[in-house]
Protein backbone atom coordinates (compact mmCIF):
# COMPACT_ATOMS: atom_id res chain seq x y z
CA UNK A 1 0.00 0.00 0.00
CA UNK A 2 1.35 3.19 -1.10
CA UNK A 3 1.14 5.91 2.08
CA UNK A 4 0.88 9.89 0.45
CA UNK A 5 2.51 12.63 2.67
CA UNK A 6 0.66 15.72 2.19
CA UNK A 7 0.29 19.50 3.08
CA UNK A 8 -3.16 21.82 4.57
CA UNK A 9 -3.54 25.01 4.17
CA UNK A 10 -5.46 27.47 6.10
CA UNK A 11 -8.42 27.58 4.71
CA UNK A 12 -9.01 31.39 3.56
CA UNK A 13 -5.64 32.16 2.57
CA UNK A 14 -6.82 33.53 -0.48
CA UNK A 15 -7.61 36.71 1.59
CA UNK A 16 -4.03 37.32 3.14
CA UNK A 17 -2.48 37.00 -0.36
CA UNK A 18 -4.82 39.59 -1.71
CA UNK A 19 -4.36 41.60 0.82
CA UNK A 20 -0.91 41.69 0.48
CA UNK A 21 -1.53 42.78 -2.77
CA UNK A 22 -3.59 45.47 -2.55
CA UNK A 23 -0.66 46.55 0.14
CA UNK A 24 -3.47 46.71 3.19
CA UNK A 25 -2.19 47.37 6.67
CA UNK A 26 -1.11 44.38 8.55
CA UNK A 27 0.68 41.33 8.36
CA UNK A 28 -0.80 39.13 6.43
CA UNK A 29 -0.41 35.02 7.22
CA UNK A 30 -1.58 32.00 7.29
CA UNK A 31 -0.90 28.59 8.08
CA UNK A 32 0.45 25.15 6.70
CA UNK A 33 0.79 22.03 7.87
CA UNK A 34 2.65 19.16 6.37
CA UNK A 35 2.04 15.14 7.05
CA UNK A 36 4.55 12.52 6.06
CA UNK A 37 4.94 8.95 6.83
CA UNK A 38 6.56 8.09 10.04
CA UNK A 39 8.04 11.64 10.30
CA UNK A 40 6.67 14.22 12.98
CA UNK A 41 3.61 16.63 11.93
CA UNK A 42 5.06 20.12 10.67
CA UNK A 43 2.82 23.07 11.99
CA UNK A 44 4.31 26.73 10.58
CA UNK A 45 3.44 30.08 8.95
CA UNK A 46 3.49 31.74 5.52
CA UNK A 47 3.46 35.64 4.94
CA UNK A 48 2.28 36.36 2.20
CA UNK A 49 4.45 39.70 1.06
CA UNK A 50 3.05 41.93 -2.18
CA UNK A 51 4.91 39.84 -4.89
CA UNK A 52 6.45 36.28 -2.81
CA UNK A 53 4.95 34.13 -0.16
CA UNK A 54 7.47 33.58 2.28
CA UNK A 55 7.32 30.32 4.57
CA UNK A 56 8.74 30.54 8.45
CA UNK A 57 9.95 26.83 8.15
CA UNK A 58 12.47 26.26 4.98
CA UNK A 59 11.13 22.46 5.00
CA UNK A 60 8.15 23.84 3.36
CA UNK A 61 8.24 25.98 -0.15
CA UNK A 62 5.55 27.90 -1.19
CA UNK A 63 4.86 29.84 -4.52
CA UNK A 64 1.89 31.58 -5.65
CA UNK A 65 0.22 30.99 -8.92
CA UNK A 66 -2.79 33.30 -8.79
CA UNK A 67 -5.00 34.32 -6.68
CA UNK A 68 -6.76 31.15 -6.17
CA UNK A 69 -3.96 29.19 -6.84
CA UNK A 70 -0.63 28.22 -4.95
CA UNK A 71 1.91 25.58 -5.05
CA UNK A 72 3.34 23.94 -2.07
CA UNK A 73 5.76 21.06 -1.49
CA UNK A 74 8.02 19.87 1.23
CA UNK A 75 11.15 18.14 -1.03
CA UNK A 76 12.85 17.15 2.93
CA UNK A 77 10.12 15.23 3.48
CA UNK A 78 9.60 13.60 0.53
CA UNK A 79 6.16 15.30 -0.24
CA UNK A 80 5.79 16.50 -4.26
CA UNK A 81 4.49 19.81 -5.55
CA UNK A 82 0.97 19.87 -5.46
CA UNK A 83 -1.38 22.80 -6.51
CA UNK A 84 -3.48 24.06 -3.95
CA UNK A 85 -6.82 25.85 -5.33
CA UNK A 86 -9.44 27.62 -3.34
CA UNK A 87 -13.25 27.88 -4.77
CA UNK A 88 -14.07 29.83 -8.02
CA UNK A 89 -17.81 29.69 -6.77
CA UNK A 90 -19.81 29.40 -3.24
CA UNK A 91 -23.50 29.10 -2.74
CA UNK A 92 -24.40 29.74 0.67
CA UNK A 93 -26.72 27.69 1.89
CA UNK A 94 -28.85 29.51 4.11
CA UNK A 95 -31.69 27.55 5.14
CA UNK A 96 -29.76 24.95 6.22
CA UNK A 97 -28.62 25.56 9.85
CA UNK A 98 -24.77 25.92 10.28
CA UNK A 99 -25.13 23.40 13.27
CA UNK A 100 -25.93 20.65 10.99
CA UNK A 101 -24.61 21.77 7.46
CA UNK A 102 -25.07 20.43 4.08
CA UNK A 103 -25.52 16.57 4.29
CA UNK A 104 -26.43 15.85 0.53
CA UNK A 105 -26.72 17.64 -2.78
CA UNK A 106 -26.67 17.67 -6.36
CA UNK A 107 -25.89 20.27 -9.72
CA UNK A 108 -27.49 19.91 -12.93
CA UNK A 109 -25.76 19.37 -15.70
CA UNK A 110 -23.39 21.47 -16.57
CA UNK A 111 -24.37 23.58 -13.56
CA UNK A 112 -27.66 25.41 -13.02
CA UNK A 113 -29.55 24.21 -10.23
CA UNK A 114 -28.12 23.17 -6.96
CA UNK A 115 -30.76 21.47 -4.28
CA UNK A 116 -29.33 20.86 -1.03
CA UNK A 117 -30.36 18.83 2.41
CA UNK A 118 -29.36 19.02 5.88
CA UNK A 119 -30.51 17.57 9.19
CA UNK A 120 -34.36 19.35 9.42
CA UNK A 121 -36.12 17.13 6.95
CA UNK A 122 -36.12 19.39 4.45
CA UNK A 123 -34.25 20.48 1.04
CA UNK A 124 -33.62 23.19 -0.87
CA UNK A 125 -33.43 24.37 -4.44
CA UNK A 126 -30.99 27.04 -5.78
CA UNK A 127 -29.26 28.44 -8.69
CA UNK A 128 -25.79 28.52 -8.82
CA UNK A 129 -25.38 32.26 -8.07
CA UNK A 130 -27.56 31.90 -4.52
CA UNK A 131 -30.50 32.43 -5.65
CA UNK A 132 -33.10 30.21 -3.34
CA UNK A 133 -35.75 28.75 -5.11
CA UNK A 134 -37.73 26.86 -3.65
CA UNK A 135 -38.32 24.36 -0.29
CA UNK A 136 -39.24 20.56 -0.76
CA UNK A 137 -40.60 19.63 2.89
CA UNK A 138 -41.81 16.53 3.52
CA UNK A 139 -39.19 14.06 4.78
CA UNK A 140 -39.56 13.61 8.95
CA UNK A 141 -35.92 12.78 8.78
CA UNK A 142 -32.21 13.84 8.37
CA UNK A 143 -31.61 13.89 4.25
CA UNK A 144 -28.95 11.46 3.52
CA UNK A 145 -28.95 11.79 -0.58
CA UNK A 146 -30.34 13.92 -3.36
CA UNK A 147 -29.77 13.69 -7.27
CA UNK A 148 -31.57 15.74 -9.74
CA UNK A 149 -33.24 14.00 -12.48
CA UNK A 150 -31.48 14.30 -16.12
CA UNK A 151 -34.48 16.67 -16.92
CA UNK A 152 -33.12 19.01 -13.94
CA UNK A 153 -36.59 19.84 -13.42
CA UNK A 154 -37.08 16.63 -11.16
CA UNK A 155 -35.20 15.45 -7.50
CA UNK A 156 -34.85 12.76 -5.74
CA UNK A 157 -34.36 12.54 -2.17
CA UNK A 158 -33.75 9.87 0.40
CA UNK A 159 -33.45 10.18 4.60
CA UNK A 160 -33.24 8.27 7.75
CA UNK A 161 -36.97 8.31 7.98
CA UNK A 162 -36.56 5.16 5.34
CA UNK A 163 -38.30 7.22 2.47
CA UNK A 164 -37.48 8.40 -1.07
CA UNK A 165 -39.31 11.06 -2.65
CA UNK A 166 -39.88 12.61 -5.74
CA UNK A 167 -40.15 16.31 -6.23
CA UNK A 168 -41.10 18.88 -8.42
CA UNK A 169 -37.86 21.35 -8.03
CA UNK A 170 -40.22 24.12 -9.69
CA UNK A 171 -43.21 24.14 -7.24
CA UNK A 172 -41.72 21.56 -4.26
CA UNK A 173 -44.86 19.36 -4.97
CA UNK A 174 -44.11 15.87 -3.94
CA UNK A 175 -46.82 12.98 -5.92
CA UNK A 176 -44.53 10.03 -5.42
CA UNK A 177 -43.00 8.75 -2.12
CA UNK A 178 -41.19 5.14 -2.57
CA UNK A 179 -41.71 2.81 0.77
CA UNK A 180 -39.75 -0.59 1.73
CA UNK A 181 -36.80 0.10 2.95
CA UNK A 182 -36.57 -1.16 7.20
CA UNK A 183 -32.99 1.32 7.36
CA UNK A 184 -32.26 4.95 6.82
CA UNK A 185 -31.77 5.61 2.74
CA UNK A 186 -28.11 5.60 2.57
CA UNK A 187 -27.43 7.01 -1.24
CA UNK A 188 -29.00 6.85 -4.57
CA UNK A 189 -28.89 6.60 -8.07
CA UNK A 190 -30.93 7.40 -11.48
CA UNK A 191 -31.47 4.74 -14.00
CA UNK A 192 -31.28 6.30 -17.86
CA UNK A 193 -33.89 8.78 -18.02
CA UNK A 194 -35.39 8.33 -15.11
CA UNK A 195 -37.84 5.73 -15.32
CA UNK A 196 -36.58 3.86 -13.14
CA UNK A 197 -34.03 4.34 -9.81
CA UNK A 198 -31.95 2.11 -7.22
CA UNK A 199 -31.84 2.85 -3.50
CA UNK A 200 -29.42 1.85 -1.00
CA UNK A 201 -30.10 1.55 2.87
CA UNK A 202 -28.78 0.64 6.42
CA UNK A 203 -30.76 -2.62 6.37
CA UNK A 204 -28.23 -4.29 3.85
CA UNK A 205 -30.74 -3.89 0.81
CA UNK A 206 -30.43 -2.30 -2.20
CA UNK A 207 -33.83 -2.38 -4.61
CA UNK A 208 -34.86 -0.54 -7.92
CA UNK A 209 -37.66 0.74 -8.70
CA UNK A 210 -40.21 1.94 -11.31
CA UNK A 211 -41.03 5.28 -10.54
CA UNK A 212 -44.44 5.71 -12.77
CA UNK A 213 -45.91 2.82 -10.71
CA UNK A 214 -43.97 3.30 -7.30
CA UNK A 215 -43.51 -0.19 -7.76
CA UNK A 216 -40.49 -1.81 -6.28
CA UNK A 217 -39.10 -4.19 -9.17
CA UNK A 218 -36.16 -6.18 -7.28
CA UNK A 219 -34.66 -6.47 -4.30
CA UNK A 220 -31.09 -6.93 -3.30
CA UNK A 221 -30.24 -8.37 0.21
CA UNK A 222 -26.76 -7.13 -0.19
CA UNK A 223 -25.14 -7.54 3.21
CA UNK A 224 -26.56 -8.15 7.29
CA UNK A 225 -24.48 -4.45 7.73
CA UNK A 226 -25.22 -1.37 6.26
CA UNK A 227 -25.05 -0.48 2.60
CA UNK A 228 -23.40 2.53 2.66
CA UNK A 229 -23.27 3.95 -1.21
CA UNK A 230 -23.81 2.70 -4.58
CA UNK A 231 -22.72 3.25 -8.10
CA UNK A 232 -24.90 1.94 -11.13
CA UNK A 233 -23.59 1.79 -14.76
CA UNK A 234 -25.71 -0.26 -17.41
CA UNK A 235 -23.41 -3.04 -16.75
CA UNK A 236 -22.71 -3.10 -12.86
CA UNK A 237 -24.29 -1.72 -10.16
CA UNK A 238 -21.72 -1.77 -7.46
CA UNK A 239 -22.80 -1.92 -3.43
CA UNK A 240 -20.13 -0.53 -0.63
CA UNK A 241 -20.97 -2.29 2.26
CA UNK A 242 -20.21 -1.23 6.22
CA UNK A 243 -19.22 -5.29 6.59
CA UNK A 244 -15.66 -4.50 4.23
CA UNK A 245 -16.87 -5.77 0.91
CA UNK A 246 -17.57 -4.27 -2.42
CA UNK A 247 -20.59 -6.57 -3.88
CA UNK A 248 -20.87 -5.81 -7.94
CA UNK A 249 -24.37 -6.76 -9.00
CA UNK A 250 -25.39 -7.51 -13.03
CA UNK A 251 -28.43 -5.62 -13.45
CA UNK A 252 -29.11 -7.75 -16.83
CA UNK A 253 -29.00 -10.75 -15.16
CA UNK A 254 -29.89 -9.49 -11.17
CA UNK A 255 -27.22 -11.29 -10.00
CA UNK A 256 -24.24 -11.03 -8.04
CA UNK A 257 -20.98 -11.48 -10.08
CA UNK A 258 -17.92 -10.38 -8.35
CA UNK A 259 -16.75 -9.66 -4.14
CA UNK A 260 -14.45 -7.68 -3.53
CA UNK A 261 -12.62 -7.63 -0.37
CA UNK A 262 -13.71 -9.74 2.53
CA UNK A 263 -16.32 -9.39 5.49
CA UNK A 264 -14.33 -7.98 8.97
CA UNK A 265 -12.50 -5.82 7.05
CA UNK A 266 -12.86 -2.01 7.73
CA UNK A 267 -15.97 -0.93 6.37
CA UNK A 268 -16.21 0.12 2.91
CA UNK A 269 -17.45 3.91 3.22
CA UNK A 270 -17.72 4.70 -0.61
CA UNK A 271 -17.40 3.04 -4.34
CA UNK A 272 -16.95 3.98 -7.88
CA UNK A 273 -16.56 2.07 -10.93
CA UNK A 274 -14.87 3.36 -14.20
CA UNK A 275 -16.34 0.75 -16.83
CA UNK A 276 -13.56 2.09 -19.73
CA UNK A 277 -11.15 0.76 -17.18
CA UNK A 278 -12.75 -1.78 -15.86
CA UNK A 279 -12.12 -0.99 -12.51
CA UNK A 280 -13.60 -1.10 -9.01
CA UNK A 281 -12.56 1.49 -6.50
CA UNK A 282 -13.31 1.46 -2.70
CA UNK A 283 -12.89 4.07 -0.28
CA UNK A 284 -12.57 2.30 3.47
CA UNK A 285 -13.42 3.67 6.99
CA UNK A 286 -9.11 3.71 7.81
CA UNK A 287 -8.57 5.63 4.86
CA UNK A 288 -7.33 3.71 2.69
CA UNK A 289 -8.73 3.90 -1.30
CA UNK A 290 -8.67 0.32 -2.93
CA UNK A 291 -8.51 -0.65 -6.87
CA UNK A 292 -9.13 -3.76 -8.23
CA UNK A 293 -9.65 -4.92 -12.15
CA UNK A 294 -13.27 -5.94 -12.48
CA UNK A 295 -12.06 -8.99 -13.77
CA UNK A 296 -9.65 -10.37 -11.18
CA UNK A 297 -11.62 -10.14 -7.70
CA UNK A 298 -9.14 -12.36 -5.86
CA UNK A 299 -5.84 -9.49 -6.42
CA UNK A 300 -6.08 -5.77 -5.63
CA UNK A 301 -4.77 -3.57 -8.28
CA UNK A 302 -3.17 -0.79 -5.90
CA UNK A 303 -3.87 0.34 -2.89
CA UNK A 304 -3.10 4.09 -1.21
CA UNK A 305 -3.97 6.22 2.03
CA UNK A 306 -3.67 9.55 2.78
CA UNK A 307 -3.99 10.17 6.33
CA UNK A 308 -6.20 8.05 8.66
CA UNK A 309 -9.39 10.15 7.83
CA UNK A 310 -12.59 7.62 6.51
CA UNK A 311 -13.16 8.28 2.82
CA UNK A 312 -16.61 9.74 2.90
CA UNK A 313 -16.91 10.46 -1.23
CA UNK A 314 -15.00 9.03 -4.42
CA UNK A 315 -16.24 10.35 -7.71
CA UNK A 316 -14.51 9.34 -11.21
CA UNK A 317 -12.84 12.81 -12.77
CA UNK A 318 -11.68 11.05 -15.64
CA UNK A 319 -12.04 7.98 -17.78
CA UNK A 320 -9.28 8.01 -19.57
CA UNK A 321 -6.16 5.95 -20.01
CA UNK A 322 -4.99 7.19 -16.63
CA UNK A 323 -8.29 7.43 -15.05
CA UNK A 324 -8.42 9.82 -12.11
CA UNK A 325 -10.55 10.10 -9.07
CA UNK A 326 -12.17 12.87 -6.54
CA UNK A 327 -11.52 11.70 -2.83
CA UNK A 328 -13.31 13.20 -0.09
CA UNK A 329 -12.62 12.50 3.17
CA UNK A 330 -13.78 13.05 6.72
CA UNK A 331 -11.11 15.31 8.09
CA UNK A 332 -11.87 17.58 5.17
CA UNK A 333 -9.50 16.88 2.44
CA UNK A 334 -10.66 17.32 -1.30
CA UNK A 335 -8.61 16.47 -3.86
CA UNK A 336 -8.08 14.73 -7.73
CA UNK A 337 -5.53 11.85 -7.95
CA UNK A 338 -3.94 9.94 -10.95
CA UNK A 339 -4.62 6.36 -10.59
CA UNK A 340 -0.84 5.29 -12.15
CA UNK A 341 1.51 3.31 -9.73
CA UNK A 342 2.77 4.91 -8.17
CA UNK A 343 -0.57 7.29 -7.33
CA UNK A 344 -0.19 10.76 -8.19
CA UNK A 345 -2.03 13.70 -6.38
CA UNK A 346 -3.32 16.18 -8.88
CA UNK A 347 -5.08 18.78 -7.23
CA UNK A 348 -5.98 19.88 -3.85
CA UNK A 349 -9.13 21.77 -3.21
CA UNK A 350 -9.04 23.92 -0.38
CA UNK A 351 -12.41 25.36 1.50
CA UNK A 352 -13.41 23.50 4.28
CA UNK A 353 -11.20 22.70 6.97
CA UNK A 354 -11.89 19.92 8.90
CA UNK A 355 -15.26 19.81 8.01
CA UNK A 356 -16.07 15.75 7.14
CA UNK A 357 -16.87 15.98 3.00
CA UNK A 358 -20.14 14.93 2.78
CA UNK A 359 -21.14 14.90 -1.02
CA UNK A 360 -19.04 15.55 -3.81
CA UNK A 361 -20.57 16.00 -8.10
CA UNK A 362 -18.64 16.41 -11.65
CA UNK A 363 -19.92 19.22 -14.02
CA UNK A 364 -18.16 19.29 -17.56
CA UNK A 365 -16.30 22.36 -18.39
CA UNK A 366 -14.53 23.10 -21.35
CA UNK A 367 -10.99 23.57 -19.78
CA UNK A 368 -11.32 20.74 -16.94
CA UNK A 369 -14.37 19.58 -15.01
CA UNK A 370 -15.84 21.53 -12.53
CA UNK A 371 -15.51 19.85 -8.77
CA UNK A 372 -18.61 20.55 -6.89
CA UNK A 373 -18.12 19.46 -2.83
CA UNK A 374 -19.72 20.22 0.23
CA UNK A 375 -19.18 19.64 3.93
CA UNK A 376 -20.71 20.50 7.03
CA UNK A 377 -20.53 24.41 7.22
CA UNK A 378 -23.73 25.01 5.05
CA UNK A 379 -21.93 25.77 1.64
CA UNK A 380 -21.30 24.04 -1.75
CA UNK A 381 -18.38 24.94 -3.50
CA UNK A 382 -17.57 24.81 -6.86
CA UNK A 383 -13.30 24.69 -7.77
Amino acid sequence: MQVLGYIAVQPDWPIDVTNAQNKVEGEHKFWVSAYAPSEPSLHTSVRATADALLVDDARIEASLVSSRQLHLSSPSLSIPRCVYTAPSRTVACTQIARGTGVRAFDVTQPGGLIVAGGDDGALDVYETHGTHRVRLEGHIGDITSCVFFPSGQVVLSGATDMQIKIWSACDGTNPVTLVGHTGAITDLCIIGVGKRVVSAAKDGCVKVWECGTSSCLHTYEVSVDAVNAIWYDESALVAACEDGRVVVIDPAEQVVKAVFGKKGEPPMRSVAYDARNRLVIGGRADGVVCVWDMDNPDDMKLSFRRGNASVSVIRLVSQSTEPRICVGTEDGQLYTAALSDPVTVIEDFVAFDVNPISQIRITPSASRPHIWAAAQDSRVCMF
